[in-house]
């Protein structure tokens, strides 16, 4: 598939068959992976595949997105979190470019994808997966077979809307740094995090419907 095809067409998918995904296929998108750029070249990037339901069902049970339920395989990414850089987080840019590369190529192999980051907290998965106190949890990439080709999107703004050259020259509203809904949200989250399973357990039907189907 050409490169700039399979970035415009390439889609979040959340729905997916019950197929398995042969072993030299997921192996494609993991070394796809590893050549992606990284930080000082560190290459600090480590990968679980999970397809064992039922430790995928004990992490939906300590709360992940629904459709961690749906017949899929996933790939935790991990990162080494021994970084300097504090303040531009390179480790988790690094990740991300991992992750693209994946995305990538699970779409170029016809092999649909999701990036999740609603996930449980990184000392949950850390206990539960054995992931030594070096490596953080990034993302949950949940991989399958797409129920539905996924068509292309088109983007909410024009490039000449992204563009300004040498300095920030943007017709737009700079947003109040008091902002109470994003505040309310960020408050919210953290808060959630913190409610023991069985509360979120409860939740989890009101949770489950604000979750994006497709």
């Amino acid at each position: 598939m050409d490169l700039i095809k399979a970035i415009k067409t390439r889609r979040s998918v959340r729905s997916f068959l019950d197929k398995k995904i042969p072993k030299d296929e997921l192996n494609k998108i993991i070394e796809s992976a590893n050549w992606a750029p990284s930080a000082c070249n560190i290459q600090g990037w480590r990968f679980i595949v999970l397809d064992n339901q039922e430790i995928i069902n004990k992490i939906i049970e300590m709360d992940a997105a629904y459709l961690l339920n749906k017949p899929h395989t996933g790939i935790l990414v991990l990162y080494d979190n021994r970084t300097d850089n504090l303040e531009y987080k390179d480790n988790i840019q690094s990740a991300a470019a991992a992750i693209q590369n994946m995305l990538l190529t699970a779409h170029s192999l016809n092999i649909g994808s999701c990036w999740v980051c609603h996930l449980p907290t990184k000392k949950q998965l850390r206990k539960l997966l054995k992931i030594p106190r070096n490596y953080d949890p990034i993302a949950y990439i949940s991989l399958g077979y797409y129920t539905e080709k996924p068509k292309e999107l088109s983007r909410k703004h024009k490039i000449e809307q992204l563009v300004s050259y040498n300095h920030f020259n943007f017709n737009e509203q700079t947003p109040s740094t008091l902002s109470l809904r994003l505040r309310s949200k960020r408050f919210l989250r953290k808060i959630y995090y913190l409610f023991p399973t069985a509360i979120k357990k409860i939740l989890k039907p009101i949770t489950k419907k604000i979750e994006k189907k497709f």
